[in-house]
């Protein structure tokens, strides 16, 4: 039976996605000292899809490798899942700034738009001119600097499966520890003052230590759950949360340190392997979760423009959000994902 039927990946994946719309929801509106947005900053989204992404992209080229052209496949299959709706949003986004009349402000450069246009639509999706800087929060959709972050992945997904495959365990020991060095490096990095330092944070070096954990816990997983099943969801929380306040506190940055990470990820494999069908079960294989990720940020910018403000801009931030990625899953996501297992089933 396929990894993706005996796992719960798509709820966990629907939990990170709905962490980001939220965390930035309430931020952004004002609610940012709450409870609750303390609470979901435990257990922050895009490491767990960082993670996530590792094990199931490994995975997937692992079966890919079955096919003729493996490689092809492969990364027609990617760019099948990621860019569709990514253009759709973008189409969508762009509606609703002109629809907000922001647009009518400026006197547009063609050329800059221009080069925005091609950096939302290609893979620099980071990049944020200044004509876009007194709309929302000043940035159209920040969420997508991982989607940056996920095609470099993707592109080194075939380099990263012969080394693992090569069972050099000294090797890959060394560029762990080298990658979780940059990591906690780029931690420190709190105000990015320079051109090379925010390039240096939308590239995979500082996050691919999550993504090769990742792999190999696709690779060793007959291993790994059995021994994670056996643990207590209650001591592995507690355990967690202990380890990320006092890590947090000797100065290991403001996010996520990967002592914390590595508690993370057992409570991940541990979610994904206990009752594997309750996934299924609930979501019927419906999968939600990239479709609130990349629209959540425009819709914020959309009604901050519009000066809603508070719990009300949270509370139509999430419904709009919901409404949006059911639409897209349906008409468009989930009609890519067909047309990718017919018809690159040959390829």
């Amino acid at each position: 039976m396929s990894v993706k039927t005996l796992n719960n990946f798509d709820i966990i994946r629907l939990f990170a996605a709905t962490q980001v719309c939220l965390s930035h929801a309430t931020a952004h509106f004002g609610l940012h000292n709450s409870f609750f947005n303390f609470f979901l900053g435990l257990f922050p989204g895009v490491p767990i899809f960082f993670f996530v992404s590792g094990f199931l992209i490994y995975g997937s080229y692992e079966k890919s490798k079955e096919n003729i052209s493996p490689n092809l496949n492969f990364f027609m299959k990617r760019f099948l899942r990621l860019y569709p709706a990514l253009w759709l949003c973008f189409v969508l986004s762009l509606f609703s700034i002109w629809q907000s009349g922001y647009f009518s402000r400026l006197d547009l450069n063609p050329a800059e738009l221009t080069a925005w246009i091609i950096s939302q639509v290609t893979f620099f999706q980071f990049y944020n001119p200044d004509f876009m800087r007194e709309y929302g929060v000043g940035v159209l959709n920040g969420s997508l600097w991982t989607i940056s972050i996920e095609i470099q992945f993707y592109l080194l997904t075939p380099l990263l499966f012969i080394l693992l495959n090569q069972n050099s365990k000294k090797m890959i020991v060394s560029l762990l520890i080298l990658l979780v060095f940059l990591n906690v490096f780029n931690a420190q990095l709190h105000e990015r003052a320079n051109i090379y330092q925010k390039l240096f944070n939308v590239s995979f070096l500082p996050w691919f230590y999550m993504f090769i954990l990742g792999s190999l816990t696709y690779k060793y997983s007959y291993l790994l759950k059995k021994r994670i099943k056996k643990l207590s969801f209650i001591y592995l929380i507690l355990f967690y949360v202990i380890i990320y306040f006092l890590t947090k506190s000797v100065g290991w940055g403001s996010g996520l340190n990967p002592v914390a990470f590595v508690i993370l990820i057992i409570l991940i494999i541990k979610s994904a392997y206990t009752a594997p069908h309750f996934s299924d079960s609930i979501l019927k294989g419906n999968d939600f979760s990239y479709g609130i990720y990349i629209l959540h940020m425009p819709i914020i910018n959309y009604l901050i423009y519009l000066n809603v403000k508070n719990v009300n801009g949270v509370v139509i931030t999430l419904l709009a959000t919901s409404f949006l990625a059911i639409l897209f899953w349906f008409f468009v996501e989930k009609k890519s994902l067909n047309y990718k297992k017919n018809s690159l089933r040959k390829a």
